[in-house]
């Protein structure tokens, strides 16, 4: 064998044990960041529990928080603790009976129960929306201990849109998703065994795939994305069976026809403004609006400018 052949050989044998070498080196950061993201009571971090502010660092956040408990304390006569099985967990909610035939169903960010939802949920009831927030699983009082990204979380939603439209008297649904929630709602819409009430679904700040918005986490903390991320979403695929570079809503918005309404800021780092160009072209429906927000970061836009943001949900709900 040619001596040029023995060194190219070489190299590459040196370059594969670099590269597991630093996979083994990695594999244990990359597992600290999965736990502490996506893992019930992992390494202390702020969330997960009902009542608490999961930026409380954040007066942005804080506000939302505050402003939110005001608001269901206020509606407090109006709350019914309700529950669900599924996935062999009990999920936990509270359904706000205003005592209308709809209901919105407010679905929020990885590792937030139903209280961060109130923010939300506040001008519902001048919409004539009943209001369903939620523990998503592994939160609040809901059983679980991991969050999956909303790969597994989206059966959990179309169960709760089940309650909703079966037992509780609603004949239409709608759905506010927000960051994570967003692309929960719109896969629990796109496929089988979602009721067949769904009125509308509007997403805030929702991201093409959950690859994307992890990968511009780091990048937004000035870390590098190989090999972490990667590894972290091999860890994702392990514990689902989905390929988050792939699946999500790059893939599940050609499927949904219904009335969809896109809000989205121009300063969003984590879910880019070109990804939400993206995916409303892609979108089939007929009946849909994609509205700006000049300022505000991700998941903040209403906080910023809140005459605005129900404005636009209320004038989307009035075209229904």
């Amino acid at each position: 064998m040619p001596v040029f052949v023995w060194i190219i050989l070489g190299a590459v044998v040196l370059l594969a044990g670099g590269v597991i070498a630093m996979l083994a080196m990695t594999l244990p950061i990359a597992e600290m960041v999965y736990r502490t993201n996506f893992k019930r009571g992992g390494d202390g971090e702020p969330g997960w529990t009902r009542g608490e502010c999961s930026f409380p660092d954040n007066e942005e956040n804080m506000e939302m928080h505050r402003q939110g408990m005001a608001w269901a304390a206020e509606n407090a006569s109006a709350i019914n603790e309700v529950e669900i099985v599924n996935d062999g967990l009990k999920l936990c909610g509270q359904y706000f009976d205003f005592g209308f035939k709809k209901a919105a169903i407010f679905l929020a960010g990885r590792a937030e129960p139903c209280t961060y939802s109130y923010y939300f949920a506040m001008p519902y009831k001048e919409y004539g929306y009943n209001v369903l927030v939620i523990d998503n699983r592994s939160c609040g009082l809901s059983e679980g201990d991991h969050s999956y990204a909303g790969m597994k979380e989206y059966a959990d939603v179309q169960k709760w849109i089940a309650l909703l439209h079966d037992k509780l008297g609603n004949e239409k649904v709608l759905i506010h998703g927000i960051c994570m929630g967003s692309a929960t709602g719109l896969r629990a819409v796109t496929h089988d065994g979602c009721p067949d009430c769904i009125e509308a679904l509007i997403v805030d700040g929702m991201y093409t795939t959950f690859y994307e918005t992890l990968r511009t986490h780091f990048i937004e903390k000035g870390k590098p994305v190989f090999p972490v991320c990667y590894e972290v979403v091999f860890k994702i695929k392990k514990l689902t069976g989905k390929n988050v570079m792939k699946e999500g809503p790059i893939r599940d918005i050609i499927k949904y026809k219904g009335p969809l309404l896109m809000i989205h800021g121009r300063e969003d780092v984590f879910s880019l403004p070109a990804k939400a160009e993206q995916l409303y072209a892609l979108s089939p429906s007929t009946h849909k609006k994609l509205v700006w927000f000049d300022h505000g970061m991700h998941s903040h836009l209403k906080i910023v400018a809140p005459e605005k943001y129900d404005a636009v949900v209320g004038e989307f709900i009035k075209s229904l």
